[in-house]
C-alpha cells in the first residue's frame, strides 16, 4: 500500500510539471493560436510573481493527460526515477533526523544508573556502543559474539547494555532479572547466557540459567521491585521511540566527545565496524 501511494505521488508529481511543458510546447508551434493581446511572453512570465494562479480549461486538461500518459507510457523509467529519488530523500531525511535524536538522547542512552557498561578499560574509552536487544531476538543472539569481543578486545570502546524486550511477553522477565544481576557483579555472565538459550525464556528457565551463573535469584526479584527495574525498561522502550527504533537489535555509536554519533538498526557487522571506525577517528 505505501509503495503504491509513493508511485502514485510521484506520477502526479511527474504529470504536472510535463503537463506544464506540454502547454508550453503547443503554444510554441507553428499554427499555434496566437496570443490575445497583451498576454505576456514565456521570457516576461519567467518574472511574475510566484503567486500568480494559472487554470485549464477541461479540453485543455484532457489533452495534457494525454500528452503526459503517452509520455510516460514511452519513457515507463522517468516514473521509476522519480520514485526511487522520493525514496532515497525519504531514508536519508529518517538517518538524519534518527542521529539528531540519538545525540538529544546521548546523555540518558549513556548513563550508567539504568544500564550496564562494560570495556576493557571503560574510562578510558573515546567511542560508545549502545545496544538495544531482546533475548528472544535471534539477531541479537547472532550479535552476541561480536559485541562480546568488542567488550574484551577493544580498549577504545566501552558498550552499553540497554534492554529493550518487545518480541515476547517472557522477555520482559528476562530483561528485569539481567538488569538485577548487576547488584552481583554477574549481569554480563547472566547477559550471553540467555543469549546462548534458544526456545522460550520462561520464568523457571531464567532463575535456573540465573542459578547455574552463580546468582541468588531471591534477592533479583528482591532487586526488581526496589531499584525499579521494570521503569527502568519503560524507559528504554521511551528513548528507542524517540530514536524511531522499531526492532531489535540496534546499536548507537557515538564518540563521547560528542563529536560523532550515528545508529545502526539490524545486525550489520561490517557497517557497525565501519561506524565504530568514524566515532574513533572523530574523536581523535
Amino acid at each position: 500500500m505505501l509503495q503504491s501511494k509513493v508511485a502514485i505521488g510521484a506520477a502526479l508529481g511527474g504529470a504536472f510539471v510535463l503537463g506544464a511543458l506540454a502547454v508550453a510546447y503547443s503554444a510554441a508551434q507553428p499554427g499555434a493560436e496566437p496570443q490575445p493581446e497583451g498576454t505576456q511572453t514565456e521570457e516576461a512570465m519567467s518574472h511574475a510573481p510566484a503567486n500568480v494562479e494559472t487554470s485549464f480549461s477541461d479540453l485543455q486538461e484532457e489533452e495534457i493527460g494525454e500528452i503526459v500518459r503517452a509520455y510516460l507510457m514511452e519513457n515507463p523509467e522517468v516514473i521509476i526515477e522519480a520514485v526511487n529519488k522520493y525514496s532515497f530523500e525519504k531514508r536519508a531525511a529518517a538517518e538524519q533526523q534518527m542521529k539528531t535524536a540519538a545525540a538529544d538522547s546521548l546523555p540518558a542512552l549513556l548513563d550508567p544508573r539504568t544500564s550496564y557498561i562494560a570495556g576493557k578499560n571503560p574510562d578510558k574509552a573515546k567511542v560508545a556502543v549502545v545496544e538495544l536487544y531482546d533475548y528472544h531476538c535471534t539477531y541479537c543472539k547472532r550479535a552476541a559474539d561480536v559485541v562480546n569481543d568488542l567488550v574484551k578486545k577493544d580498549g577504545d570502546v566501552k558498550v552499553v547494555f540497554r534492554e529493550l524486550p518487545i518480541l515476547r511477553e517472557e522477555s520482559d522477565y528476562a530483561a528485569e532479572m539481567a538488569l538485577a544481576a548487576r547488584e552481583q557483579g554477574k549481569f554480563l555472565e547472566l547477559h550471553f547466557a540467555l543469549l546462548d538459550a534458544s526456545g522460550v525464556l520462561t520464568e523457571k528457565r531464567v532463575d535456573d540459567l540465573a542459578r547455574k551463573q552463580g546468582l541468588d535469584v531471591a534477592k533479583m526479584k528482591t532487586a526488581i521491585e526496589r531499584d525499579r527495574i521494570p521503569d527502568m525498561i519503560t524507559d528504554n522502550h521511551l528513548m528507542a521511540s524517540a530514536l524511531g527504533i522499531e526492532g531489535t537489535p540496534a546499536f548507537i555509536v557515538a564518540a563521547l566527545d560528542g563529536s560523532y554519533v550515528d545508529v545502526v538498526p539490524g545486525f550489520d557487522p561490517e557497517t557497525l565496524e565501519e561506524k565504530i571506525k568514524e566515532a574513533k577517528k572523530a574523536a581523535g
